[in-house]
């Protein structure tokens, strides 16, 4: 069961980026529902509490990929270090 989660997940993660995670899943109904339904042809024989579980469980386990960290696409890469210039007023 737990390939055929982590697959959905992946799935769930490309189709709502930045939106996607195991909280949400849990939480949302809406997203809850698309979840089981791209489990459920594999899984009909387990139950909805069955497969909540498993996933709450993989997350813990750090066994899910990670979500992309969400930059603004406009937004420049931060300066790895930034130059200070000190004027004597300052002082």
């Amino acid at each position: 069961m737990e390939p055929i989660l982590v697959a959905a997940y992946r799935e769930m993660l490309k189709a709502h980026p930045g939106a996607c995670s195991v909280d949400r899943i849990l939480e949302d109904p809406r997203m809850r529902d698309e979840f089981l339904n791209r489990v459920w042809p594999a899984l009909s024989d387990r139950t909805e509490f069955d497969v909540l579980h498993t996933l709450n469980n993989l997350r813990k386990r750090s066994k899910l990929p990670r979500r992309a960290p969400q930059r603004p696409a406009d937004s420049p890469m931060p300066a790895k270090s930034a130059e200070v210039t000190i004027r004597s007023d300052d002082l």
